[in-house]
């Protein structure tokens, strides 16, 4: 897959390279670092495989027992593209201080799938963090996890518990742009003023140098940030005064500068991003070699050209905007030794052309009226695009919009650190302050995929987890002395269905069983066999492991409107009202009122059996001494009940004794089917499995095995362990399970099963309460045809007012779409 990956972006960076504006610029020569360059970006993408993930939640908040309806996009990070080699994605909902509120394990369907999540009722007011990731992703690390705050309040209205004042604590920090100020060389210089909650906050201030003398002022503009231009001079140190809002000020010391060194200032037109590039000298120092201009966007690359860099007048370079991709593009600066020397983001913004938009049928509906909505998606030449996407249309305060899949795609996801309101940077029409507040983000906050100087030396993402095609059992075999066992084989047995495995553990002892998804929880069985006269091994079952604390995640951007929350609140707790009234037909869980509930206690060994014990003969096998016992099961079984005979390693439960072998189409004994914990296992391994172990064991005859079917025409013998491995799922705090001598049981949960979004329709009249008061529509599947376009209905609820329509999704090609609409309610149900 590499060298095809490297053939094709090296052309298409020499093809780049021939459109140059500036005649200072020349292509790169062949055996200049230019290759080894490109060479570099092509393996990182090529063998790191690298994933965004997005998560399109149908509003941007919610109220305690309210449902998180949402719809899971991966793709490809370098092409956007929506299948990916990963087929899990975990979605994980977790409290401020990091607790696992609640988890989902999907299954990935063309890079798709569709999720919920109930709040519980007694969930208690504040932001959560709602992130979504691959296993694959976290060899990168969890700063690359898709990641969004969750706010949550009561049906009361109690803001959430960060909504309050921000905090005391304001830090200011300054960003030449390029990397570095260099004596002499004026340069750009970004600032990012924020409080203690990571909130921009509007500041204003003087920069002095050692003396005290101002030589440059500067106020923020968007969410606390700003820009200014000052030229430092040789061996001076610089400071800046601020004042903070409130009153009062405090000093901030700016970058030291550097006295050689290279500076680049980036610029945009309408159709090119225009490069100036100086760099100062040391007395009698050798400009060396040309220098080299690459820009590139998720490693392809849009431009390159060098040229000799060191003369008293600035280099300038004119870049064409329609080379480059939509997206976040590097503007990196090499020296001849291809070293990076500056470094400079810009943003690409999908064509004019690339438009999702929702058409609502009526200008207004009254309430319980069918609506019909049209989609249409269009790419950069207004042609139809077919594309998967997901809509919601629900009542909530006007506010910042949060994350949409074209911020996340194009911008946050290859920036370092939470942004805050990224959808303003999208907004349409595009202004001024909106292109200027654009610029003080990108020179404010690099980039975190890859660094040039681990890139360049061949450094890649460790490989500890696996690319995920399915579920699985990961595991760990120890020796009796408590070493990993390499090299041992581990044998997997499933019942419901059926399945037997055999894999060797690796030089750390670690096994893998792939390929086991499905969407209910399977119950495993697995064993180390042991040769005779061996010590048994210990077997520890490797549950997923946490996936580390909550990210930092952008705050609100702004207080809401007023009375904007209080609104919110109202709807949610008109819902739930009317939800109590009519559970069923919401979807919703019944709420119960006292109950008494009366009842036989539960057999002491706690097995969970399918069938009756009065059909059973049970055999509780005792505290017997764990250490000193030895015996199997089918030397405990010799001569305890009347009606099973033991010979050798065979077992017969009287009345299977004539019955007909199907294996041999004769008559003769019949083995009994053989379980442990409910799985089905092999007769010879039940025969040997330690006694110490067992808890209780069931000899069922033929006619008490019935519901086992012609599987059971011997009867059946079941053995319930005393102590089973928990569920895969289980506390994630919990690294493994800790396995008994040689033998493991566990459950291994399935995909989780999205619910339907409750939509009824009112082609006739109905007295049943709608209680669809926040979100009126969820449709997490929707796929444009031929002409680009899908049809939607549904039909509005008792709540009148406005409600939003936002659509997300992702083309074919890889093109993030985001549209958005108003639908009127108006008037009272039933007029």
């Amino acid at each position: 897959m590499f060298p095809s990956t490297f053939r094709r972006r090296l052309a298409g960076a020499v093809a780049a390279a021939g459109a140059l504006a500036a005649a200072a610029f020349q292509l790169p020569a062949a055996d200049a670092s230019f290759p080894h360059i490109v060479k570099s970006l092509a393996e990182f993408y090529g063998t790191s495989l690298p994933e965004k993930a997005y998560l399109h939640l149908d509003r941007p908040f919610y109220a305690a027992g309210e449902t998180v309806w949402f719809k899971a996009y991966l793709a490809e990070a370098d092409s956007h593209r929506p299948d990916t080699l990963s087929k899990v994605l975990y979605v994980d909902l977790l409290s401020a201080r990091g607790g696992l509120v609640a988890k989902r394990t999907l299954r990935l369907r063309g890079g798709l799938a569709p999720g919920d999540l109930a709040l519980p009722d007694t969930l208690p007011a504040g932001t959560y963090q709602l992130r979504a990731y691959t296993s694959w992703m976290r060899n990168a690390g969890a700063a690359f996890f898709f990641a969004r705050p969750l706010v949550v309040t009561t049906t009361a209205g109690a803001p959430a518990a960060d909504a309050g004042a921000p905090g005391p604590k304001i830090d200011v920090q300054f960003f030449p742009e390029g990397g570095n100020l260099v004596d002499g060389l004026a340069s750009e210089v970004g600032f990012r003023a924020v409080d203690g909650r990571g909130r921009g906050v509007a500041v204003q201030g003087t920069v002095r140098d050692g003396q005290g003398r101002p030589v440059a002022s500067f106020g923020s503009r968007h969410l606390g940030m700003g820009a200014f231009h000052f030229a430092p001079a040789p061996g001076q140190r610089y400071r800046a005064v601020v004042a903070l809002p409130g009153g009062g000020q405090a000093e901030y010391p700016l970058p030291a500068s550097q006295p050689t060194g290279y500076a680049i200032g980036v610029s945009e037109t309408a159709d090119d991003f225009v490069v100036v590039i100086r760099r100062r000298l040391a007395a009698g120092e050798d400009a060396g070699g040309p220098a080299l201009l690459l820009a590139q966007v998720r490693g392809h690359v849009a431009y390159a050209a060098q040229a000799p860099v060191g003369g008293a007048a600035p280099v300038v370079a004119k870049l064409p905007k329609a080379k480059f991709a939509p997206g976040l593009a590097h503007i990196t600066l090499f020296d001849a030794q291809g070293t990076a020397q500056c470094e400079r983001l810009v943003l690409v913004p999908n064509p004019p052309g690339v438009r999702l938009v929702l058409t609502p049928d009526r200008p207004a509906y009254a309430p319980r009226t069918a609506v019909r909505l049209r989609l249409a998606a269009t790419d950069a030449a207004g042609q139809p695009v077919a594309g998967e996407f997901s809509v919601a249309v629900a009542a909530g305060p006007a506010g910042p919009e949060g994350p949409s899949i074209v911020s996340h795609l194009l911008l946050t996801s290859d920036l370092a650190g939470p942004v805050e309101d990224p959808g303003y940077y999208f907004r349409e029409p595009q202004t001024a302050d909106t292109r200027q507040a654009l610029n003080n983000l990108l020179l404010t906050q690099g980039w975190r995929r890859f660094v040039w100087k681990e890139l360049l030396a061949g450094q890649r993402p460790g490989r500890e987890f696996a690319l995920e095609q399915g579920l699985g059992v990961r595991g760990q075999l120890l020796a009796a002395t408590g070493q990993p066992a390499a090299a041992r084989a581990v044998d997997y047995l499933q019942t419901n269905p059926t399945r037997q495995a055999q894999t060797q553990t690796d030089a750390s002892g670690h096994f893998q069983f792939r390929g086991l998804g499905g969407l209910d929880t399977a119950h495993v069985l697995l064993r180390a066999p042991v040769a005779k006269g061996e010590r048994p091994y210990t077997l520890r079952l490797l549950a997923p492991p946490p996936a580390g604390a909550p990210l930092p995640t952008a705050p609100l951007a702004a207080q809401l409107p007023p009375g904007a929350l209080a609104d919110y609140a109202r709807r949610a707790q008109q819902q739930r009202a009317l939800a109590l009234r009519a559970p069923i037909a919401a979807g919703q869980p019944v709420a119960l009122d006292a109950v008494r509930v009366r009842g036989q206690r539960a057999p002491a060994d706690g097995a969970a059996r399918p069938y009756s014990n009065r059909n059973a003969v049970v055999l509780r096998v005792g505290d017997l001494a764990r250490n000193a016992e030895s015996r199997t099961l089918i030397q405990y079984l010799q001569g305890r009940v009347a009606g099973v005979a033991v010979s050798g390693q065979s077992i017969n439960i009287r009345q299977s004794a004539t019955l007909q072998d199907q294996s041999t189409g004769g008559f003769g004994l019949v083995q009994p089917l053989f379980l442990i914990d409910g799985a089905i296992v092999p007769a010879d391994f039940f025969a040997s499995y330690p006694l110490r172990d067992v808890e209780t064991i069931d000899v069922l005859n033929q006619s008490a095995a019935a519901m086992f079917g012609s599987q059971a025409y011997g009867g059946v013998i079941a053995a319930y362990t005393r102590q089973a491995a928990p569920p895969l799922d289980a506390d994630p705090q919990v690294q493994f399970a800790a396995a008994r001598a040689g033998v493991l049981s566990a459950q291994v949960p399935g995909y989780y099963r999205a619910r339907e979004f409750y939509a009824p329709r009112y082609e006739a009249p109905s007295a049943q309460p709608d209680p669809r008061y926040t979100t009126l529509y969820w449709a997490p599947a929707v796929r444009t045809d031929a002409s680009g376009q899908a049809q939607l209905s549904f039909f509005t609820a008792d709540a009148s007012g406005p409600f939003q329509i936002v659509a997300e999704g992702l083309s074919a090609q890889g093109t993030p779409m985001r549209g958005s609409a108003v639908l009127v309610v108006q008037g009272a149900p039933g007029k």
